[in-house]
């Protein structure tokens, strides 16, 4: 039974009993359990941060959350060899090739970070279950720890309390079926979410004449429970299954003739399964204390079918976060503890990445004898981090004791201005592909295995912020200043094939995010940023100085949201990043860039009212890419992968119940 069909099938019975449900019994309520017991709103917080609601996913006419991410906020991400699913993300200048790692993107409170070079899985968040997207610059090592040295992603989804149903249908094949649906009453709210998504692919067939195709399938249960006032349960299932075929590389010459040709290339295969189980409860000690247990534990799988290696990967994740939460109206205390064990076996032997955690943090605010105006926040964390690697005949093992830190303040000028400024140590334990260098046999420099090298050190970093949010009632812009020091950066040396520290980068810029409101039916959001990124030096030749490779210093991201009926929105989105240096180019003097990224985008919303059994329908189309911009990601001289080069289009048809 595919999932499309499962969908149909529980669309029919949910709604049959929600018709035959007595309402009085099915009073819906929100119960939520927050993962951040900070008061702190994002106009008052000690740290830069953006944040987006469900109404600007809604309006922004995004597909995916690929699409909102790159489109319509300060990230630099692009799609991982064309997998929008499991994205390459930059923040603040650590480069697309691994800025993944060194930031932390959890959902509903618990990391989903990989311990090897694995991107975080974004595609099996449906974007219509996402109720708010926070994205933290600079800070939140203290509660996230390792990976935090960039910032931190937190990804609420919703208690639903109603059903939708949703079709899209795209150009190359794109089909995208979704199902939200919930119900509850005062002790319980039940959310599922089905989705079911294709795509036929944009380039040629490859040698083996398959298409650059995707089929993404997710379904998420989550069960929150109140059955006494003071506590809370939530209970969690995800599950996701993923295949895609990865394009191969283009030259320079045939990208610009022709970007959709293959070149005589495989296609490489990934398969990715991922099931994970999580369990939270919030229990109430007294009014101003709360115990929080947050428990995961993940099964996953990989299997790579490439030109040059079939491999499978088998993953094990366990973790628990024990918090005890402190507030009253001066004051915020947050104390817990956290353990992660996680182990990934191949066919070479196992290897292991686990910790254990201790952290504390504070904010003081709103007092006579600090100041009204003044909001204070401190924290410090320490944390062990073990690695064990076992092939069967050697076993190599290390282990790693960090700290993080960070101190923030706040002073609020008046009602419409404030100023913010934060200083972070934060550091990023090596992912365990770190420790192997690959191997090739000659004579034709094929792939044949990889055996493990050394351990490497972790890389360390202090960051300082300052910035302010200048508000009215048509304006808000918030503009943040940054400086971050990085002591033994991680990177991969195209030179020798081995991943290796680098000393003494720094990294710094300017983000200015501004929300103008010129009427009634006009919104424009822009957002900028400039990122200065200079590498440190090593005994392997790096030059201490020159800019860090996959970053662009200048980007800008522009949105018009025009509301031109009642129930009907348009938003045009324009997205522009500087061309940059190549992955593999550190020394800045490779004969060729890569391409910049620009994209122009119009997506229309229309919601209609209507009566009786159905609550509304939406109806949604947009163009991507209208001027069809050529955008690649280049690794090496001469080697393009496309992605986003054509003009595409979508519509869309939901139904709300």
């Amino acid at each position: 039974m595919n999932l499309s069909f499962r969908i149909l099938v529980f669309l029919l019975f949910l709604y049959s009993y929600q018709l035959q449900a007595n309402s009085e019994d099915l009073v819906t309520k929100e119960i939520q359990v927050e993962s951040d017991p900070s008061q702190a709103q994002e106009v008052n917080a000690t740290f830069s941060r953006e944040i987006y609601t469900a109404k600007d996913i809604k309006y922004s006419g995004s597909l995916n959350l690929f699409d909102f991410l790159s489109q319509h906020t300060s990230l630099n991400i692009l799609p991982n060899y064309g997998d929008k699913t499991k994205p390459l993300i930059d923040m603040r200048g650590y480069g697309i090739e691994s800025g993944y790692q060194n930031m932390v993107i959890n959902v509903d409170g618990q990391r989903i970070n990989n311990i090897d070079m694995n991107s975080q899985m974004i595609g099996s968040i449906p974007i219509n279950n996402i109720k708010s997207i926070e994205i933290i610059r600079g800070s939140g090592s203290v509660t996230n720890g390792d990976g935090a040295m960039a910032g931190v992603i937190n990804i609420t989804t919703k208690d639903l309390t109603d059903t939708s149903i949703e079709t899209t249908f795209g150009s190359n094949g794109q089909e995208i079926y979704n199902l939200n649906s919930g119900f509850g009453n005062d002790f319980f709210n039940l959310s599922v979410n089905l989705i079911d998504e294709s795509l036929d692919g944009y380039s040629s067939p490859d040698t083996q004449n398959k298409r650059d195709q995707v089929d993404n399938q997710a379904e998420s249960i989550k069960l929150n429970l109140n059955p006494i006032n003071d506590l809370k349960i939530s209970l969690g299932f995800n599950s996701a299954r993923n295949n895609a075929y990865l394009v191969g590389p283009l030259t320079k010459n045939e990208f610009l003739s022709n970007p959709k040709q293959n070149s005589g290339n495989q296609y490489n295969n990934y398969d990715y399964d991922i099931d994970r189980l999580s369990l939270k409860t919030s229990y109430e000690l007294n009014k101003n204390t709360s115990l929080i247990i947050n428990y995961f534990d993940e099964d996953k799988s990989q299997h790579a079918i490439t030109s040059y290696s079939n491999d499978t990967y088998d993953y094990d994740y366990e973790g628990y976060t024990i918090e005890i939460p402190y507030q009253n109206e001066f004051i915020t205390i947050n104390s817990g503890i956290q353990v992660f064990d996680g182990a990934r076996k191949d066919s070479i032997g196992t290897i292991t990445k686990d910790s254990k955690a201790v952290f504390l943090s504070t904010e003081i605010f709103d007092t006579d004898w600090l100041s009204k105006s003044l909001a204070v926040s401190a924290g410090i964390r320490f944390e062990e981090i073990d690695y064990d690697w076992n092939n069967g005949s050697s076993i190599q093992k290390t282990s790693k004791n960090l700290e993080a830190w960070d101190i923030g303040f706040n002073y609020k000028v008046n009602n419409n201005l404030n100023f913010f400024s934060n200083y972070s140590h934060a550091y990023q334990a090596p992912d365990v592909d770190r420790f192997f260098v690959a191997e090739y046999a000659g004579p034709g420099f094929t792939y044949s295995g990889r055996t493990f090298n050394s351990f490497i050190d972790p890389a360390e970093s202090d960051t300082f912020n300052f910035g302010f949010n200048l508000i009215s009632s048509m304006n808000q812009l918030q503009a943040t200043l940054f400086y971050s020091k990085i002591k033994d950066e991680i990177v991969y040396n195209p030179n020798n094939s081995i991943n290796e520290n680098i000393d003494n980068s720094n990294k710094y810029g300017l983000e200015i995010f501004n929300q103008l409101k010129i009427n009634d039916e006009i919104n424009v959001n822009l957002a900028y940023s400039f990122i200065k990124a200079e590498i440190g030096s090593n005994s392997q030749g790096f030059t201490k100085g020159k800019d860090m490779p996959g970053v662009p210093q200048n980007s800008v991201i522009a949105n018009l949201n025009y509301k031109f009926l009642t129930f009907g929105n348009l938003n045009l989105n324009h997205t522009w990043k500087e061309r940059t240096y190549i992955f593999s180019d550190f020394n800045n003097n490779a004969s060729q860039k890569q391409p910049p990224y620009i994209s122009t985008n119009l997506s229309l919303n229309y919601n209609y009212k209507v009566e009786n059994y159905v609550d509304s329908i939406n109806i949604s189309a947009g163009i991507n890419n209208i001027f069809e911009h050529k955008n690649a990601i280049q690794g090496y001289v001469d080697s393009l992968y496309p992605f986003n080069f054509s003009r595409t289009w979508f519509a869309g048809l939901a139904m709300n119940f």
